[in-house]
């Protein structure tokens, strides 16, 4: 694990406070309008400690009922995953990749996701976080795949957050891709954080390929 963490610049105590921090907002904000949303974390530390933080700021935020917040862990059986989050009715699925992991990985991990979610029927809101935009670069690799481009534009909705550390700024966006592929970023929200959180943002850092 120590290697996994080696590029970062952050401790791992200050990569999954890093996370509590953003997982506040993305519940805030991201899950915002939604009634029931489906998080698929990584199963490492820092993936469920902003799916964590995200669930407790949904609740605090908009109230607890039950069955409003379903936490996932990426796995083999992705495309189980994705059936039963079709099954039980989820209006939103986010996909929390990207503490522990290589960028490659978050990509091919979020790819897999995706076609999971397409094979399964799933035709409902899809929230990003940023470290996946990232790594799956803006979403080339899916938007390239005509069928997977489609698929991404048939969804009701697609939201991202950005982040800023040197403006203190959380953005929040809904992402339109045209029949073309180019995307635009609509910006529906931001949020001014914290030096404190800049200045993690600035030292947080992926893993090495």
């Amino acid at each position: 694990m120590a290697n996994e963490m080696a590029s970062s610049r952050a401790s791992l105590e200050q990569e999954v406070y890093l996370r509590s921090l953003t997982g506040r907002l993305v519940g805030i904000y991201e899950f915002q309008g939604f009634r029931k949303v489906a998080i698929i974390s990584y199963p490492d530390r820092i993936c469920e400690s902003i799916s964590t933080a995200a669930a407790v700021a949904f609740f605090d935020k908009y109230g607890y009922e039950e069955g409003k917040i379903s936490i996932f862990d990426y796995g083999d059986d992705i495309e189980k995953t994705a059936r039963s989050i079709v099954d039980k009715g989820f209006d939103a699925v986010y996909t929390a990749f990207g503490g522990e992991q290589k960028m490659s990985d978050v990509s091919s991990m979020f790819n897999k996701t995706i076609a999971a979610l397409k094979s399964a029927g799933y035709k409902k809101a899809l929230l990003i976080h940023v470290r996946a935009w990232l790594a799956t670069k803006q979403l080339s690799a899916l938007i390239s795949d005509r069928s997977m481009k489609e698929y991404l534009r048939s969804l009701s909705e697609i939201r991202l957050f950005t982040a800023d550390p040197a403006s203190r700024k959380f953005f929040f966006h809904k992402v339109r891709i045209n029949e073309d592929g180019s995307i635009k970023l609509e910006k529906y929200a931001e949020e001014e954080i914290t030096q404190e959180h800049a200045n993690l943002l600035k030292i947080s850092l992926p893993p090495p390929e």
